[in-house]
Parts: structure tokens; sequence; C-alpha cells
């Protein structure tokens, strides 16, 4: 349930970066890796982890994560190829009166940040690792740089107002925006740490300014700011239906204050790339990476080009869910929160499939015309699983566009904008889309125009049947092949006018306020 959406970046955005840096660029991400996924693997690795998660950067995501297999990926959902690192954070839900939680859906910029000083800032090393915030913090400490580093942005089109906590969403008409400063001073040793924060530190005069004068952290390295704009928006007309109708949200870690957000990150960079873009990516103060791809450095990749895998974990996080994934509980203001464990562990998946497009897997807007109902909280649908050849077997997980949808007992319909489109990478699958267009792995093309679901089969290589109309859509004749991951080969490079454009595309919200 994530949505992509695409507008250009005020200038005015780009410029209040450069209040605390003078270099630095951005990046739009088209699409999530993977979404809400109980996947940690720095603090969970080999293992199915506390709460979920959702993961933008290289495909090789996993259970176990270094440098070296980040920089085999397949293909990054960044919008640098060079770019394979993984970030990732806790998902939103919204909680239901009945106790049930819906996926909030979500879409992600990040930052890199540093001095206009070439020599002065040193890029990530192998196998560097580090997070951001506390899954446990339920209190705030305002002289806590650590805690500093975490806020949250009340998008209403105007003045943007800042907060360590989750801002009443009443007044947030475009979102609440998530945000994360990572450390950006290092001991210069070591790459990781047991905590995976002793071994980084924030500057001098908090997560966004000051110097590395810290004789135990003597070494710049790039500041990574992570944006999250989380569409609560969606959620308005149904308030009063919920647990907490002041403040329906939660993260999945089973925080509803905000204080126990966070994020992790691994280097995945190509080896040298990241080096060469800090000394030579000081070219414009604006934030636009073409800088750095007009140069050669690094390589700017269509902003249609979407990247991501099929489920690492048996289970579906999206809802309506009876409970958050992993069973952790809702735990409010006031204490530090306490871990548990889920009395049943989820199976794994052996076999992983990457999946890339030349197309935009999901282009759509937030606007729903039906408003859900909540009912009982026990419908909870399970992922349809892989079969042994590693291929989804009858999931639509690239075709799911975004709707509010209340816990109900049958599958809820909904209208999305009928500009929504999506790949479908099975030969029989669902959509949830009025009026999409859904271009099938063997590509046959199906146009959906019902406001319900709508079970679309591909019979072969020219028939399109539609269960739910009389009249089968119109459909394209193909090729006999029906492979299921386009190979990175196949895709289609823009032209530079293409790139440098789509470089300035972030995300949907027009504000000149950052936490940087």
């Amino acid at each position: 349930m994530f949505i992509v959406h695409v507008v250009y970046t005020l200038f005015a955005t780009i410029l209040s970066l450069c209040t605390a840096v003078d270099a630095s660029w951005v990046m739009g991400i088209p699409n999530f890796i993977t979404t809400a996924e109980r996947v940690d693997p720095i603090m969970s690795p080999g293992a199915v982890s506390a709460h979920a998660h959702s993961v933008v950067g290289g495909s090789n995501f996993g259970f176990e994560a270094n440098t070296s297999l980040l920089r085999d990926s397949e293909c990054t959902s960044t919008t640098i190829e060079e770019d394979k690192s993984n970030y990732w954070f806790p998902h939103m839900y919204f909680q239901w009166a009945n106790g049930s939680f819906t996926m909030v859906s979500a879409s992600a910029v990040i930052y890199y940040l540093f001095p206009d000083d070439p020599g002065n800032t040193t890029a990530f090393p192998d196998n560097f690792k580090m997070i951001s915030g506390d899954p446990d913090l339920r209190t705030y400490n305002a002289s806590s740089y650590a805690q500093q580093a975490i806020t949250m942005k009340c998008l209403n089109g105007g003045t943007v107002p800042q907060y360590p906590y989750i801002p009443d969403p009443s007044t947030c008409t475009g979102g609440i925006r998530a945000q994360v400063n990572f450390p950006s001073c290092w001991d210069g040793v070591h790459a990781d740490s047991e905590d995976h924060k002793s071994h980084v530190a924030f500057p001098s005069e908090g997560p966004d300014s000051g110097t590395c004068n810290d004789t135990n952290y003597p070494v710049p390295i790039p500041r990574i700011f992570l944006e999250v704009v989380f569409q609560t928006e969606a959620f308005a007309s149904v308030a009063d239906q919920a647990m907490n109708s002041t403040q329906p949200f939660v993260f999945s870690n089973g925080d509803p204050t905000g204080y126990g957000y966070h994020a992790d990150f691994v280097n995945g960079w190509d080896e040298g790339v990241l080096q060469k873009a800090i000394e030579g990516c000081n070219c414009n103060p604006y934030g636009d990476n073409a800088c750095c791809g007009d140069a050669g450095i690094y390589t700017i990749k269509n902003w249609t080009d979407t990247c991501y895998i099929s489920n690492l974990v048996d289970e579906d996080n999206t809802g309506p869910l009876a409970q958050l994934p992993g069973a952790n509980p809702v735990q409010g203001a006031g204490t530090e929160a306490k871990n548990y464990t889920d009395s049943t562990t989820p199976a794994t998946y052996s076999s992983i499939t990457v999946y890339i497009s030349t197309s935009p897997i999901l282009y759509a807007s937030t606007t729903t015309t039906t408003t859900p109902t909540a009912a009982t909280a026990s419908t909870s649908s399970m992922a349809a699983p892989l079969s042994s050849a590693g291929v989804a077997s009858s999931t639509t997980r690239a075709a799911s566009v975004s709707a509010v949808v209340g816990p109900s007992n049958t599958a809820p319909s909904s209208t999305p904008s009928p500009s929504a489109s999506g790949t479908v990478l099975t030969t029989s699958a669902v959509v949830t889309a009025a009026g999409a267009t859904v271009t099938m792995t063997n590509e046959a093309t199906v146009t959906v125009t019902e406001t319900d679901e709508a079970t679309v089969t591909v019979t072969d290589a020219t028939t399109v049947t539609d269960t739910m109309s009389s009249t089968p859509p119109s459909s394209s004749t193909s090729p006999a092949s029906s492979s299921t991951a386009v190979p990175a080969s196949a895709r289609k490079r823009a032209s530079r006018q293409h790139r440098r454009a789509a470089s300035w595309r972030a995300h949907a919200h027009h504000d000149s306020s950052h936490a940087l």
C-alpha cells in the first residue's frame, strides 16, 4: 500500500538546507524496496525482527547485511544507481476503536549533506552501520542531541510546525513527516559498535550544526537526513472511529508518541563513488543530484525505474490487522517501553525475487472516494507464499494502490484516483485500482473500470478476461514469453535532460522548512 508522490521540490526547500551545510544532494525515492516487513539485519540478524520496517535501497536487503552483499544488488530503489545502501525505519499504522490496525501509505526523501570543503569529509567505510533513535523511548529529553535528531513535521501547506512527537493530525492536511538526522562524526576506526551507535556522534552544536571537535569522534562523515511522509490525511474522515480520535496513529514498534521513532543504515555505496561525490558534488548549492550525474561521478536513474523484492517473511502486515506485526502492544508516553516476543514466529522465504521495471509501479493520488467502516478485527489475510521456483505465485504486491481500508470480514472495496497504474508480476492477480491500466508480465494489458475489486486472469498470450465485467476489457497481443522479472539490461535510460528533470522530483509537499 505504497504510493509515490511526484512533484518538483521548491527551490526554497533546497535553499533551506544551505543554512547548515554548503553542499548536498537530494534523492526522491520512487518506491520502497519492501514495505512493513519484520526484517532488521542490524538488530536481529538472521531472524524475524520484533517490529516491521519499510526499506529503501539495494535489492539484496535481507536478514544479513554487509557492504559486499549490498553492492551485488541487482538494483536499488534510490535514484542513484551506485547507492545500494539500505535505509529502514518503522512504519505507521492507524488504530481503529476495536483495536485493529491499517497501514498508512508513505513516501520518502533522502538528503546527503556535507561541508563544501573537499578533503574534510570521509565516505563511510565498508560494512559501516549505524542507528539513529531508540525504539524504546516514550519520554523526551530536550537536551539530548540523540532525541533532537528525531522530529515530526505537520504538513499543512503553511507554516509547517515541527514537534518532537506525533502532532495532532487534524491540522496536518498534507500528512505527517517523520524526520531522522543520522550522526555525522565518526571515531575513524570502527565500522560498527555493539550498540550500533557508540562509534559515531553528533556534531558539537546538535544534530544539524557544529563541528566534529570531540577527539573521540574527529572524522566528519556525510550527514544523512531521512524524511518519510506518512499520508495521515487520508484517515481524516474516519478519525472518530479511532481508538484515540485525537491521535490515532502508532508506529510498528508500538509507539503512539513518536519519541521511539528511529532509522537504520548500512553502507552499500559502490567502492570509491561516495568519496568522489563528496569531493566533486559542490558545483551547485540546491541539492540537484544532476550535478554529480553530469560530471560522471554517479548515474542518475530514470524516475520511472522501480526496484523491489518479494516478501522475506510469510505474513501480511498491511491490514486490517488484529494486532501490530509481532504482536507489539501499544505502549504510551511516560515510561520506557518493554520488549515483547511474539508467541509465534512466521516462516521466512528461502527464495527471494527481485523485480525491476521501467514503468512506475505506483503512480496515484492519495485521494479516496470511499469511506472505510470499522468491523471485526479478525480479518488478516496472509501473503501468498512463493512458488518453489521463487516466483510470486498469486500476489499483486506491485499493483496494490493505496486506499483507506477499515477492518472488515470481506475484501473491502476502494476507489483510488483513476490514474493509478502498476505492473502485475503474476498471471492471475487481484487489482484494487479503479481505472487502472495493468501490464501483465506476458505483456498483455487490461484496463480495470470497476470501482470494486476485479480479478484479472491472463489465460494465454492474447486473451484477457475480467470476472467482474460481462465485456472483457481491451487487451494487447504479446509474445509467448512470460518472465516475471525484467532484467537490468532491459531497462531504458532516460535522456540527460529527463534525468536532470527527474532529479528534482522529490516529494509531494511544498514547504520550505526542514529540520536541518
